[in-house]
């Protein structure tokens, strides 16, 4: 696929998010994915790229062959079995954390972040050849365990509670990339990887979930599951690339052409992961790009 233009895709949950990874032995019987190397919290590029396939066809209602020029063939979307397969004209990534809401003892919560995402982030920005405003997110990485610095606002110097953790802010810090693209993080903490992982780990919400027999009123034998999501005001981000369709040569087959109408059906709030009748994965999406 030619690459004509990259951007990022942002997603803030208005409502809990579950992007299931299957069944488990564990105490929690519906965990969310995870990243393999990190065990972050994210959400794999399939569940993303469907959402946004189920997403558009939601709003246009339509069959024609504008959704398969963009996210590929489909037979649900009534192409035709006879016709050759087609790929996709958009590259869509992992959604990764960014931002993770803790309870605080400072405001009702404030977001962390760590200087691992954050030099992820702005790896992608350089990728995306979005303006990452000349900030180093190396001047970061020698933060200590229990120290975390205040992006972007003045937290003071006294101790923070965040869930059963104490940091203590180290300085405040400047960040005008975040300040352009996410001006809402006024309450966002740096802290360690290390603390990162822990939190992200132990912080996550667990909702239980039963089965009630309609005849005898009470919960059906079995039925009873443990259920993991990320919580409400999560931020994460994917990268999606759009590319010329092989589907005819015609203008709407085109790059830029097919990035406009992404752009202008999969905005304001869309819906991720699973629970959809439940109001779970509601979120409020924030292009970033030109």
């Amino acid at each position: 696929m030619a690459r004509a233009k990259a951007e990022i895709c942002s997603f803030y949950g208005v409502s809990p998010i579950h992007a299931g990874s299957g069944a488990s032995t564990a105490a929690v019987d519906l965990p969310i994915q995870r990243e393999r190397h990190t065990n972050w919290p994210h959400i794999q590029a399939s569940a993303v790229k469907g959402a946004m396939r189920a997403h558009y066809r939601m709003m246009k209602g339509t069959t024609d062959d504008m959704i398969h020029i963009i996210f590929g063939s489909d037979e649900q979307d009534n192409w035709d079995i006879n016709k050759d397969a087609l790929k996709g004209a958009i590259s869509v990534s992992d959604a990764k954390l960014l931002a993770f809401p803790m309870r605080s003892n400072i405001a009702p919560f404030v977001w962390i972040t760590s200087p691992a995402i954050m030099r992820r982030f702005f790896m992608d920005l350089e990728y995306t050849e979005i303006d990452g405003e000349g900030f180093d997110p190396t001047s970061l990485e020698s933060l200590g365990e229990e120290e975390a610095v205040a992006i972007n606002t003045e937290m003071g110097k006294k101790d923070i509670i965040i869930e059963d953790s104490v940091v203590k802010p180290k300085e405040s810090l400047k960040i005008e990339a975040f300040q352009k693209y996410f001006p809402f993080l006024n309450r966002l903490l740096c802290v360690s990887d290390a603390m990162f992982s822990y939190c992200v780990d132990h912080s996550t919400e667990v909702q239980t979930h039963i089965k009630i027999d309609a005849e005898k009123g009470i919960a059906t034998k079995g039925a009873l599951r443990y259920e993991e999501l990320l919580p409400a005001d999560s931020l994460l981000y994917s990268v999606v690339l759009f590319g010329q369709s092989a589907y005819e040569i015609e203008d709407r087959a085109k790059a830029e052409t097919i990035r406009n109408e992404v752009k202008s059906q999969i905005m304001d709030f869309m819906q991720i992961g699973g629970d959809e009748t439940l109001g779970k994965g509601i979120c409020k999406v924030q292009w970033i790009g030109g």
